[in-house]
C-alpha cells in the first residue's frame, strides 16, 4: 500500500525525563536531538513527506522556564537545519503563527525557507505555534474573503485555502507516548489518515520502531468510507 506521507505528534519528553530521573528540560533536549535522527530514517526508507508537531498554541500555557528553554531550543534546532540543508537536499516548510515568535527566530525561519524551497528531496513540514482548529478558521476566513458572492464550495476548493494545501494529506499519523488523541493537530488533512499510537516516549522512539510502524501499516486495507 503506497505511503509518502506521515506525521507525527512528538509526545512524552518531560514523561521521559522524570522516568529517567532527569531535569524536564532534559527530556526536551532528547527530544530535538531525535528529530534529526527520525528525519535521516525518514529518508532511509525513501518517503516524501515528514509533518511534525513541533509547538501547538496551546503549549504557550506552561511555565514561563519551560517556555523560555523551548525558544531556546528552537533557536539551535533551526541553527542545526541550516546547516544541514544542503547536506541532504530536504525542503523545509512552516506552518502555524509565526507571528508571536521573536525576530531571531522568524529571521531563521525565512533563511530556511528561501534556501530550502527549490530542494528535492523530502519535504519537512515543522508545524510551530499551530493548531487544527486555527488551521480550519484561517482557511475559512481566507474563503470569505476572496469569495464575496458567497458561492458553495466543496472539500477540494476548502484545501487550497489549509496551511497544509501543496501536500497531499498523510497517509500515517504516529503519535507517541501512548496518549491516544490527536490533540488539535491536522483536523482537516486526517480525516481519512491511519492512526497509529504507540507507547514509547518521543526520546526513545527509533528507527527500528519506525520501521515496525510503515511494516504495520503495510498491512492494513484503507477503504476511504467504500468496500474495499
Amino acid at each position: 500500500m503506497k505511503l509518502d506521507h506521515i506525521a507525527i505528534i512528538m509526545d512524552g519528553n518531560r514523561r521521559w525525563a522524570s522516568a529517567n530521573n532527569l531535569p524536564s528540560y532534559e527530556g526536551h533536549r532528547r527530544g530535538a536531538e531525535n528529530l534529526w535522527n527520525i528525519i535521516n530514517n525518514v529518508q532511509e526508507f525513501k518517503l516524501k513527506f515528514l509533518t511534525v508537531f513541533v509547538f501547538s498554541t496551546e503549549n504557550w500555557k506552561r511555565s514561563k522556564k519551560e517556555i523560555t528553554f523551548l525558544m531556546s531550543l528552537l533557536n539551535q534546532f533551526l541553527d542545526h537545519t541550516i546547516s544541514k540543508i544542503d547536506e541532504n537536499n530536504i525542503r523545509v516548510r512552516f506552518i502555524g503563527d509565526l507571528l508571536p515568535f521573536e525576530k531571531q527566530i522568524k529571521d531563521k525561519i525565512e533563511i530556511i525557507h528561501k534556501r530550502s524551497e527549490s530542494n528535492r528531496g523530502v519535504v519537512i513540514t515543522l508545524a510551530l505555534n499551530y493548531g487544527g482548529r486555527l488551521d480550519i478558521i484561517s482557511a475559512i476566513n481566507d474563503i470569505l474573503a476572496h469569495n464575496k458572492n458567497f458561492k458553495p464550495i466543496n472539500e477540494t476548493d476548502f484545501k487550497k485555502y489549509t496551511l497544509n494545501k501543496d501536500l497531499p494529506d498523510p497517509d500515517l499519523l504516529i503519535r507517541t507516548g501512548g496518549e491516544m488523541r490527536l490533540s488539535n493537530f491536522l483536523l482537516w488533512d486526517l480525516a481519512y489518515t491511519e492512526l497509529m499510537f504507540v507507547p514509547q516516549m518521543w526520546p526513545d522512539f527509533d528507527k527500528f520502531i519506525l520501521e515496525g510502524c510503515l511494516l504495520n501499516y503495510s498491512k492494513r486495507i484503507r477503504k476511504y468510507g467504500g468496500d474495499n
